[in-house]
């Protein structure tokens, strides 16, 4: 993904410090980088009537609803517009990996379709399920920074664009993160090096998949290497699909 050519959004770094779960801080960049999706403006799809609170069932558990990258996108938008209140517009980031980083990233998916075209046969990634996030590190640095009841008001916000769109509660979810590694640092303290690594500066410049409109939502995609990784442990057809794409770019 290096040899990427990406158009440069400078913008205020919002997140200052780091984790506890990280190794000594590294040297940050006053500018960060954001890969814009290409779809077109997310509030466009938000009232295409994909769903609608006053008509959806209670929230279950699994979601079974086939998320395209246009829906994708329509339901990370109103799950931003949520996050305004609790978090008092704060702008948040949240690292992810999975089936919609593979949608979201404007390579991966513009190698997809083109791979698709050239060979049907193959198996494509049109559509996925939830959005896998690093909770509990996300968590921690909202501790650091003074944010009381992260996972709580995460976690509501979920639920309520569930029930917008009609999702299962799991639509984002975090389940992977009891299985994620953690590593010790030079001084013994325990860390998170998927986040650690993902945070760089050069990864947030290059693997930022979504901004939501509003400012206060940022996605950042695991490297290539942990997106390889995670998927070779779970490895089902569509992940072998996906990590082909991975070792394109």
């Amino acid at each position: 993904m290096a040899t990427a050519t990406i158009a440069q959004h400078q913008a205020q770094h919002p997140w200052g410090g780091f984790s506890v779960q990280s190794p000594p801080p590294f040297a940050q960049n006053n500018a960060m980088s954001i890969h814009p999706v290409t779809s077109p403006p997310p509030f466009q799809h938000v009232t295409n009537g994909f769903g609608s609170a006053s008509s959806s069932p209670p929230i279950r558990p699994r979601n079974d609803v086939d998320l395209n990258r246009d829906k994708l996108i329509a339901v990370l938008e109103y799950f931003s517009q949520t996050l305004a209140v609790p978090f008092n517009n704060r702008r948040l980031r949240l690292v992810v990996h999975g089936g919609a980083c593979m949608l979201l990233h404007p390579m991966l998916y513009h190698l997809s379709l083109q791979q698709h075209q050239l060979h049907p046969t193959l198996p494509h990634r049109s559509s996925t399920r939830d959005v896998d996030y690093i909770h509990r590190s996300f968590v921690t640095e909202m501790a650091q920074l003074g944010v009381t009841n992260a996972a709580e008001k995460i976690k509501a916000c979920i639920a309520a664009t569930a029930q917008r769109f009609g999702l299962g509660l799991d639509w984002m979810n975090s389940d992977a993160d009891i299985a994620l590694p953690m590593a010790t640092g030079p001084e013994g303290m325990s860390y998170d090096p998927i986040y650690y690594a993902s945070v760089q500066p050069n990864n947030i410049d290059l693997h930022t998949i979504y901004r939501s409109l509003n400012g206060l939502l940022t996605l950042i995609s695991v490297t290539p290497f942990w997106a390889v990784s995670l998927k070779l442990v779970r490895y089902t057809p569509q992940d072998a699909a996906d990590i082909c794409l991975l070792l394109r770019v």
